[in-house]
C-alpha cells in the first residue's frame, strides 16, 4: 500500500526521514549496552524514530520487543505484554491467550509445547486469581530469562515511560530500577512526552531510575532533511514545489514532524489531479484546512488548561521574545506557577531567562485566534 504524509501512526521504511545524528545515537547506545531514554513532546516521532532502529538491530539478528505504557490499564496487562512481546522473538504469538483458553489444549501445539517446556513461567497467566505484583514481578525479569536461554541480547522498548505514574509510580520504578540494572543481556530503551517527568525520572538525583539510561532530547526535524523529503515525495507524483512553497509549509509547521506531513497531505489533495506545480495559494489553503481537520484536538487540549495558564499561553503569544514576568510581585509569582505546570505538560519549552515557546505550532495558531 502506497503511503505518502502519513500521520497518526508510526512512520516506517521510505516515510521515515532525517533524525540521522539521534538515530546513530541510539544504536551506538544500545549497541553498548547502554540504555537510553528519549524525550520530545507530543507528535514529534519518537516511536518511529526508536522502532527505526530496532528494526536495525534486528536485521542484524538481534531480538527486540516493546511495550507502549499508554495502553496498559493494570499490573496484570503491563506483565502479560512484556512475555508476549518478548516471546514474538519465537515467531510465536498470543501465547498467553492460548494458554488461557487451557493448558491441556495448548501442548497439543508443538510450537507452544516447547515454549511451555522452556519457560514454566508463562504457566502462571493461567492460574486463577494469580497475584497482579507477583505476575509483574516475574514478568520484569523474563526478557533477561529469555535472554541468557537464547544466548541472544535483547532491546526492549518502553513507549509513553510516563504513564507509569498511573501503576503505582514510585513503588514501580523502584522495582523496575531494581531488576533492570541486574540484566546483563537486555539493553533498554525508554520514550515519553511529558519532558519535565521524563527528565525528573532520568536526571533528578533521588530518582531511582537516575543515570540509568542517557537522555536524548529530540526537536524538530532539521530544515534540509524535510526540504528534501517534500520535494520528493511530490515528485513521486508528478508534481512539482518550488523553494519558496516548501519553506512557506516549514515556517508554518516549524518543522513539528506530525504537522508537515499534516500539512503536505492537505496540499497533496487540493492539488492531486488539478495542477503539476504547488505555489504558495496552495499551501495557505491547505494550511486552513489543515487546522480545521486539527480542530476537535485543538479544542480539547484548550479544555485541559486553567483561566491561569490560557493567561499565561496568550502573555508568551503576545510578547514574542520578550521577558515573561512583569515587574508586579503578585502577577509573578501567578505566572510562576502556571509556567511549571504548562512545561511539565510538555506544552511549553524555555528559549532563555524568562522567555518561553509554545511547543505545538498548530495550537499556538489556534490560541491566536481565539484571544
Amino acid at each position: 500500500m502506497k503511503k505518502l504524509f502519513v500521520t497518526g501512526v508510526p512512520v516506517t521504511g521510505d516515510g521515515f526521514t532525517g533524525r540521522r545524528k539521534e538515530l546513530s545515537q541510539i544504536e551506538y547506545f544500545l549497541e553498548n549496552g547502554q540504555s537510553a531514554a528519549l524525550v520530545a513532546p507530543r507528535r514529534f516521532g519518537k516511536t518511529s524514530l526508536i522502532l527505526k532502529a530496532l528494526q536495525k538491530l534486528q536485521e542484524r539478528g538481534r531480538y527486540i520487543a516493546d511495550v507502549d505504557l499508554f495502553t496498559i490499564v493494570n499490573k496484570e496487562k503491563l506483565a502479560e505484554k512484556i512475555v508476549e512481546n518478548t516471546l514474538k522473538n519465537k515467531k510465536i504469538s498470543s501465547v498467553i491467550t492460548r494458554i488461557k483458553k487451557g493448558v491441556s489444549q495448548a501442548f497439543k501445539n508443538l510450537q507452544l509445547k516447547q515454549v511451555i517446556e522452556d519457560y514454566e513461567v508463562v504457566l502462571k497467566f493461567a492460574e486463577p486469581g494469580m497475584d497482579g505484583d507477583e505476575l509483574l514481578e516475574t514478568a520484569l525479569d523474563f526478557p533477561q530469562k529469555f535472554a541468557e536461554k537464547e544466548k541472544k541480547d535483547l532491546f526492549f522498548f518502553y513507549d509513553e515511560f510516563s504513564e507509569i505514574e498511573k501503576l503505582d509510580g514510585e513503588r514501580m520504578v523502584k522495582m523496575m530500577r531494581g531488576k533492570f540494572q541486574r540484566h546483563s543481556h537486555v539493553c533498554y530503551i525508554f520514550a515519553g512526552s511529558h519532558e519535565s517527568l521524563m527528565k525528573d525520572l532520568f536526571t533528578r538525583e533521588k530518582s531511582a531510575f537516575y543515570k540509568f539510561a542517557r537522555v536524548i532530547s529530540l526537536g524538530e526535524i532539521a530544515f534540509d532533511d524535510f526540504s528534501n523529503y517534500i520535494r520528493e515525495k511530490f515528485s513521486q507524483e508528478g508534481i512539482f514545489i518550488p523553494d519558496e512553497s516548501i519553506k512557506l509549509i516549514l515556517d508554518k509547521t516549524r518543522g513539528h514532524p506530525y504537522y508537515t506531513q499534516l500539512l503536505c497531505g492537505s496540499v497533496h489533495y487540493l492539488v492531486l489531479g488539478r495542477k503539476t506545480t504547488v505555489d504558495t495559494g496552495d499551501i495557505e489553503e491547505g494550511y486552513e484546512d489543515s487546522l480545521i481537520s486539527e480542530r476537535t484536538y485543538l479544542e480539547k487540549t484548550w479544555e485541559e488548561f486553567t483561566t491561569a495558564q490560557l493567561e499565561t499561553l496568550f502573555r508568551i503569544i503576545n510578547i514574542g521574545n520578550g521577558h515573561l514576568y512583569s515587574k508586579n510581585k503578585k502577577s509573578g509569582i501567578n505566572i510562576a506557577r502556571s509556567i511549571k505546570a504548562l512545561l511539565l505538560k510538555g506544552i511549553i519549552k524555555k528559549t532563555g531567562k524568562g522567555e518561553y515557546r509554545i511547543i505545538d505550532p498548530f495550537f499556538e495558531e489556534f490560541l491566536r485566534r481565539n484571544q
